[in-house]
């Protein structure tokens, strides 16, 4: 049966159709708000011990948007819930950066498109057999005017390969998985640093010291947070106050809701026109937070 993995996130995504390789990508399925959604992988079979990828497409109807692993005061994110044979461990996922959405007038933080989110798999060095299944529901919240949750049980069933017998990948979904990769948000150089604390009860102030950090790219600057600590759809303000050292102190709204006792603040960082250094203009952040910040 020939099919098509037409990928069109063109921020993360290789544009183009998949060889007919069975094994690479589940049946496709569609859901109320969702055009198509699939399990993908790059390998044509499994080599006990060797980690692979798989990756969860999810391709929005025209208007609608799905929601990244933080995604604000309102929407879910979208989650993977894995069965696999005993002794398969799951490593982290790796998303794309997130961009704000809108969902009828509030901004959350999402996937406006088509989007593949990755999942490292690594099988046991002793397994046995021909083939295995490997197999996840995922879940997700597709938004447009309204909202439409969504379950789909998805699997692949892969042969296993004799061990140190590496089959050659799928040279497309592997660009495919390549370009997720290098857009993800990248690491912190260790010379920045990160502190927070609550300004008021209902204000956060972060600062982050980044060197070579100018004042016109600081402008820009955006905040995705990974949980509920900061409101979505509120205005964030940045001040620079040592622009020679790049140092810049961001103000955001604490909602209510909030998590009562966080242990830190974490997400990613936005500069639009790349931040110094690092050939990306998403990273990773963390600041812990002060002791006895939040009444017990």
């Amino acid at each position: 049966m020939r099919s098509t993995f037409s990928l069109l996130f063109t921020a993360c995504l290789l544009a183009g159709e998949i060889r007919d390789l069975a094994a690479v990508e589940s049946q496709p399925l569609s859901r109320p708000g969702i055009a198509r959604v699939q399990l993908v992988t790059e390998v044509p079979a499994i080599v006990p011990g060797e980690p692979f990828t798989v990756g969860l497409r999810l391709e929005p109807l025209p208007d609608h948007h799905t929601y990244w692993r933080g995604p604000g005061i309102v929407g879910v994110a979208t989650r993977l819930d894995w069965t696999l044979p005993e002794g398969f461990k799951v490593g982290d996922m790796t998303w794309p950066p997130p961009s704000l959405v809108d969902m009828a007038g509030f901004l959350a933080h999402g996937y406006k498109g088509p989007v593949l989110i990755l999942t490292e798999i690594l099988p046991p060095p002793d397994f046995k057999g021909t083939e295995t299944v490997i197999a996840a529901r995922a879940s997700w919240m597709a938004c447009a005017v309204s909202c439409n949750p969504g379950i789909a049980d998805l699997s692949l069933k892969l042969p296993i390969a004799p061990a140190g017998g590496t089959p050659a990948v799928d040279g497309e979904i592997a660009k495919a998985f390549a370009k997720v990769r290098d857009s993800a948000p990248k690491t912190a150089p260790e010379d920045w640093s990160f502190t927070v604390r609550l300004a008021t009860p209902d204000r956060i102030q972060l600062t982050a010291s980044i060197p070579g950090l100018s004042p016109d790219a600081a402008k820009s600057i955006h905040v995705f947070c990974d949980d509920m600590q900061v409101d979505s759809d509120e205005p964030q303000a940045i001040e620079m106050i040592d622009a020679d050292a790049g140092i810049v102190r961001i103000v955001l709204s604490r909602p209510e809701f909030a998590p009562k006792s966080p242990k830190a603040l974490t997400g990613v960082l936005h500069c639009p026109g790349g931040w110094p250094g690092i050939g990306s203009s998403y990273v990773e952040f963390s600041a812990a937070w002060p002791p006895r910040s939040f009444p017990e």
